[in-house]
């Protein structure tokens, strides 16, 4: 069957890209593909079909973690403003959307929040497991259980800060959910390279407006707030449209586990942590994110469930409604 084109064109950029992977770093909370997956379910049970908002729905619920490949200043407290819990300045997007698009996309981008939304279950406060420390937080503790006493064996040797342990732990436990969700939902890799890909011209602007003022004094201006704006949704966009693809392969986990690697190789340097040898970063990354798969196997749909409908009421509640 001949492939339509723009399937094909996908498929090419995203092989070109793969090469440079870079997986979402050490600031989420539910990863890339939960978040597609909860967004669909409410699309989907809200009885819609058009693709189009979909795909700009499935890329709003991802990308209010756009600053978070970056470990700089003044990227860091940029994600902090969007991720404040005790703020909800995520609504500004909602607030200034007008076209269907856009009301897609911040639809999406706002269901994502810490404050009410989807990563308060994940690490403020869990439904059906987590309560008031977030399923994931509470996953990421049995595993550091099983994983300290591995890192510290003398073949790696590396004694962790308890507190960089459980972060680290956090990533694994939410990289093994994403493959927990591919196992319920094959296609949910594709689905994050279409919403990525597909996503509307319109978005990087209405990014800009709702922040660049806001950034403005971390930035040194608003016209720089823009541009760092602007930079960082594309690299992002590019960045998931390359884990929607490791997402789509036989190999996911090793994937995967090679780019949280890498990642954790920047992470380690900026808390001044001695370097350790990729290779060993990658299969500790493997075997963590394996074993956070058994710990999560048999109640994280539970939790993913409770998640979707507890957001579908908040969003209402708040006057986010499609």
């Amino acid at each position: 069957m001949q492939q339509h084109p723009a399937r094909r064109k996908i498929k090419m950029f995203s092989m070109a890209i793969m090469i440079s992977l870079l997986l979402p770093s050490f600031a989420q909370a539910w990863e890339a593909a939960t978040h597609a997956y909860i967004e669909e379910h409410l699309f989907k049970g809200q009885g819609l079909s058009d693709e189009n908002l979909m795909n700009n729905r499935i890329y709003g619920a991802n990308t209010i973690d756009v600053f978070n490949n970056n470990f700089s200043q003044p990227y860091l407290s940029f994600q902090f403003y969007l991720h404040d819990p005790a703020q909800e300045n995520f609504m500004k997007v909602w607030d200034l959307a007008d076209t269907a698009t856009q009301k897609a996309f911040a639809y999406g981008f706002v269901g994502h929040n810490n404050s009410w939304g989807m990563d308060y279950t994940a690490h403020i406060s869990g439904i059906t497991l987590g309560r008031d420390q977030g399923y994931v937080i509470a996953k990421a503790g049995q595993l550091a259980a099983l994983l300290g006493p591995m890192l510290e064996s003398p073949e790696i040797n590396l004694s962790l800060p308890e507190n960089v342990l459980l972060d680290i732990c956090h990533y694994l436990v939410e990289s093994g959910v994403d493959l927990l969700v591919r196992d319920l939902a094959p296609g949910i890799g594709d689905r994050l390279m279409t919403a990525a890909y597909f996503r509307s011209d319109e978005i990087p602007a209405l990014l800009t407006e709702a922040y660049a003022a806001e950034f403005a004094d971390l930035a040194g201006g608003e016209a720089m707030a823009a541009q760092m704006i602007l930079t960082s949704e594309s690299a992002f966009r590019t960045n998931m449209m390359a884990y929607g693809w490791a997402l789509s392969q036989d190999n996911a986990l090793e994937l995967i586990a090679g780019g949280l690697a890498r990642q954790a190789t920047d992470y380690f340097a900026m808390l001044g942590l001695p370097p350790v040898a990729e290779e060993i970063l990658t299969e500790v990354a493997k075997q963590g994110i394996s074993a956070a798969m058994a710990i999560c196997d048999k109640d994280f749909q539970v939790e993913l469930r409770a998640t979707t409908g507890w957001v579908n009421g908040n969003l209402s509640s708040a006057g986010v409604a499609w």
